[in-house]
């Protein structure tokens, strides 16, 4: 597992530079449940891009299994 495919994705770059915006965002908000929301809703995306990028090579791999199966069902 490398992580230049994680620092070099765009995904994971904005959702990163998304937390600068939440910081923001939550610098002038009262300290209360909204505040935790907020960040919660951005940890859930920086996972999610996390996430994806950990299974893009899985999905590559399904894709050129599926190609290889329909080329094997057209030669018979």
């Amino acid at each position: 597992m490398s992580i230049g495919k994680y620092v070099t994705n765009p995904g994971v770059i904005g959702a990163a530079a998304g937390a600068l915006s939440t910081a923001r965002r939550t610098q002038s908000m009262r300290k209360d449940w909204r505040r935790l929301l907020v960040w919660g809703v951005w940890l859930a995306g920086f996972a999610l891009a996390i996430a994806t990028v950990s299974m893009q090579e899985q999905d590559e791999e399904h894709e050129l299994e599926q190609e290889a199966e329909k080329r094997r069902k057209k030669q018979r």
